[in-house]
């Protein structure tokens, strides 16, 4: 029987570090390399160390049609940062899941001038999560299970994880719970900016450019 059991959706934690890091003047764009100690992070709101973290987050490749040289050179940032980002996590000893893609495709045209724009949205990283969460509890009998996603759509999930006798633990930032997340788990622990901010290191400028 394993004991707690973390599973972090990556891009929602990634996008929450971002904003709060830009506010506190760490960082000045959303795709500087920066390090965060998401070990730290976690186990200090727990008030213990987990079994296992793992962190779910897309794997980001260049579409194979045309699209402006713009958003293929954004795409290029994001892959760089997302990379650099990854082996941070690893070095962290966290278990790194690449579940979902990172795709670019149209929206919808534009009502009043009928112009498409390109859009990059992630696919089936919560799918992977739901999966490994439910397989731990009913079939490695995991004790505590820690949630870090706003996603609503973990519920069914989570109360299959419930109905195993697992305890779940849901893990938020102090100014984004989802209750609905809360209502389904035994208990809600949060963190806060400061703590992001704590587990903040830059990175050196000749590691940037290595």
């Amino acid at each position: 029987e394993t004991s707690m059991k973390v599973y972090i959706d990556g891009e929602n934690m990634r996008h929450r570090l971002v904003s709060v890091l830009l506010n506190a003047n760490r960082i000045q764009n959303s795709e500087d390399y920066f390090r965060s100690d998401i070990r730290k992070l976690v186990t200090d709101a727990l008030g213990e160390t987990p079994e296992e973290i793992s962190y779910f987050t897309t794997r980001i490749r260049q579409p194979d049609f045309d699209i402006p040289e713009r958003l293929r050179d954004q795409i290029d940032t994001i892959q760089e940062s997302h990379r650099r980002w990854i082996a941070e996590l690893t070095n962290q000893g966290v278990r790194v899941v690449k579940a979902g893609l990172l795709k670019v495709h149209e929206n919808a045209p534009c009502y009043h001038c009928g112009r498409r724009t390109m859009i990059l949205q992630e696919k089936g990283v919560d799918v992977r999560m739901a999966t490994e969460m439910v397989l731990a509890a009913v079939h490695d009998g995991a004790k505590t299970i820690v949630v870090l996603s706003s996603d609503a759509d973990m519920i069914p999930a989570l109360e299959v994880v419930k109905r195993s006798g697992t305890k779940i633990i849901y893990m938020c930032f102090d100014e984004e719970k989802n209750t609905a997340l809360q209502v389904v788990a035994d208990q809600t622990i949060t963190y806060s900016r400061q703590d992001i901010v704590d587990a903040y290191s830059p990175f050196k400028k000749e590691e940037v450019h290595g």
